[in-house]
């Protein structure tokens, strides 16, 4: 009984290896080179949000009792 054995690189080529880094995603911001290299940048505003936030909770928990009480 004879067997025939391929090495495996004939089964397998070898995948293609680069060093070069990938390019960046449509859209994703790039670095310029050959413009300034520190920009003038916008002082940020915090603005409060307000309590917005718990009286929709409270509102909503409000209907949900209500729901449960009627049905």
């Amino acid at each position: 009984m004879s067997s025939s054995t391929k090495s495996a690189s004939a089964a397998y080529p070898p995948i293609p290896y680069s060093t070069a880094p990938a390019p960046a995603p449509a859209g994703y911001p790039m670095r310029s080179d050959a413009g300034d290299q520190n920009p003038a940048r916008v002082p940020v505003e915090t603005k409060t949000k307000g309590d917005g936030f718990w009286k929709g909770c409270c509102a909503a928990l409000c209907c949900c009792c209500m729901l449960d009480a009627c049905f």
